[in-house]
């Protein structure tokens, strides 16, 4: 639910900061794991899982429903200007993309580099 946004938050920061990201690189990775959460919906269980190396975090993130998420994140155009999960995520991550996970569920995978611009 929406009252553990900022616990997630609260985890991000802190697993980022351990490997001494900058404000902006913690900003951005909260951002887009809070934008795809939001896309998911409320209901159910979400799952989170770190990778930390020196200099990237990699986050997989099992949504609560898969099917508006794929749906998001899926391949083709845009229209300029639309705000979409697709491009908030090409915008504050360095790479993402979509796994199956088996059962029908889906994987979010996310990941942000340390310094690069």
């Amino acid at each position: 639910a929406g009252d553990f946004h900022a616990v997630v938050r609260l985890i991000i920061g802190g697993i980022a900061e351990r490997v001494d990201f900058a404000f902006e690189e913690i900003d951005d990775l909260q951002l887009a794991v809070e934008r795809l959460l939001a896309e998911a919906g409320q209901v159910g269980t979400v799952r989170l899982s770190f990778e930390v190396g020196d200099t990237r975090i990699r986050t997989r993130v099992v949504p609560p429903s898969e099917a508006p998420v794929a749906e998001a994140l899926r391949d083709g155009d845009v229209p300029p200007g639309q705000l979409t999960l697709r491009r908030i995520l090409q915008t504050v991550v360095d790479s993402f993309g979509v796994e199956d996970a088996g059962d029908g569920a889906i994987v979010v995978r996310l990941e942000k580099l340390k310094g690069v611009a």
